[in-house]
Parts: C-alpha cells; structure tokens; sequence
C-alpha cells in the first residue's frame, strides 16, 4: 500500500517481445531499499526528481534524465523533492540485448540528462505499452533502444545496416514490401517480414528504417491508410473500409486516418462528395 493518494506502479510484460518488462510509476512517500534487477534496467524521468545510491555513490535525476543501470547493480530510490517523481523504465534481460546490439553492453554512468532522448523515451515507450502487435513493438523498441545504446553504451559492435547499391538487399526489400502490400487486411507479424528480408528480426528493423527512412510499423500503416483514402474515394464505408485494411473497427481507422490527413474518414467523403449511398 502506498501512502500519498497519486503514487502508483505499474508492471506489465510485453505479450510481444520475450524478456522485456514495461514499467510506469510515480512515487511522493515511497522509499526503495537496496536491491538489484536480474534485467538491465533503462529508463527516463518525466517530471520531479529522485535520488539514488549506486556504487557508492549518490545521484540526483531531475526531469530530462536517463537512468541506465546494469544487471546485478545494488541501488535504491526515494524523491529528492516533495513532489515526488514519475517515470517509465524498461527492464531488459541480458540475452535479448545481446542478440539486438552484437555484443555485451556495459553503461559507464548510471545517468545522463539527456532532455531530448528522455522525451523520445518516453513517447516510444508510450506506443510500446499501447503497441497492438509484434510488428508495432519491435519497431519502436528497436529505434529506442539503438539511441539508447549508441549513445551511452560501451563495448558496441558497428551496427550494418542497408546501404545504397546492394542489389540483393534491395530485392529482398522489395520482397518485404510486395508482402505487405498483399496483406494489408491481415496481422503481419515481423517474423514473417524479417524471413523474406533474409534477416534478423532487429537487423531487418535497421535495414527497413535505414532504406526507406520509416519503421516496418510506420510503413505498413502508412500503406494501410492510403488504401483506406482510396477506397473511402469510392464509396465504401469506413467501418468496410477499415476491415479491408486489417484494422480492428471504424475508430481505429478514424484515429490513424485523422492522424495521416487530418480529417476523419467521414469528413474526407463528405468533402469530396462520396459519402456511401444509403
């Protein structure tokens, strides 16, 4: 039980990507006594500021800081201020981040205030927690945690990733694109786009991102809401629309139309005059 009425924690295991734990809180009154995580633990905070003890050593985090700890390192937690902190952390096991970067990751300091990554890190984390599918997820953790990585992590192998005249990466990438284009009414998984890439699930990711400068997410939902404006244009409905397109109803379709076009569905017929019959 906590204390202070607006402290919370909230755990959640991602149904999308074995060995990774989502973790959201906010705490006034509450104090952690020393413990450790089995997972690295990489997180940012998003507003007050906490203090911990790692290594021998006190740190403050205000809002704008990355927390980036190792596995197996002793550490506890309390607010610095009265009001508190809220923050978001991943909890990664070591295997999972071994087989994403290429090597043994080692974080020299236990923070950085890094504004701008810490607001990445929170959004993307947000669309995690929110994520639908594998294909979601993946795309966002692997643009997370590359920053995350490339930036403060020691022991980095060099990532390869796609680069302009590599025919046969091209044609495996135009494979990739043929097959989301054939099942955009269907859940694609990322295995299955990563198999016709030739690649690892998180080398793919890379690859995608670097040949075309989106996500396998962003693309494929790019694609799905141009297909849904085409078929809008005519006269299906948005509720058979959204079906055609392998979203779940018509307010999901209306959520990422207005997002890609800023109009609803049903605003986008009314102006061009193909509102359904009947």
């Amino acid at each position: 039980m906590f204390h202070h009425p607006s402290e919370f924690v909230t755990f959640k295991t991602s149904p999308h990507l074995p060995g990774v734990e989502l973790y959201s809180a906010r705490l006034v009154d509450h104090e952690f006594a020393p413990h450790v995580h089995d997972a690295y633990s990489l997180g940012a905070i998003e507003t007050g500021v906490e203090r911990f003890r790692h290594k021998g050593s006190q740190h403050v985090a205000p809002a704008g800081t990355l927390v980036l700890l190792n596995p197996d390192e002793l550490h506890d937690g309390h607010a610095e201020i009265a009001a508190g902190w809220t923050y978001q952390m991943l909890f990664i096991e070591p295997q999972l981040l071994r087989e994403l970067t290429g090597s043994e990751v080692y974080f020299a300091a236990a923070t950085a205030h890094d504004p701008q990554l810490a607001d990445s890190f929170q959004l993307l984390f947000k669309r995690m927690w929110q994520a639908p599918d594998d294909l979601a997820f993946i795309s966002h953790f692997t643009v997370l945690i590359d920053a995350v990585t490339q930036r403060y992590g020691k022991n980095l192998r060099p990532v390869s990733i796609l680069k302009p005249g590599q025919p046969q990466r091209m044609l495996a990438m135009r494979r990739v694109l043929d097959c989301i284009e054939a099942n955009l009414d269907q859940t694609l998984h990322i295995d299955t786009l990563a198999t016709e890439a030739g690649m690892s699930v998180f080398h793919f990711v890379r690859a995608f991102s670097a040949a075309f400068h989106a996500t396998p997410h962003q693309y494929l939902q790019a694609r799905r809401a141009t297909r849904a404006k085409t078929l809008l244009a005519q006269r299906s409905t948005p509720t058979d629309a959204a079906a055609a397109v392998g979203l779940a109803d018509q307010s999901h379709l209306t959520r990422w139309f207005k997002r890609a076009y800023g109009v609803t569905p049903a605003q986008y017929q009314q102006q061009i005059g193909t509102r359904p019959l009947g």
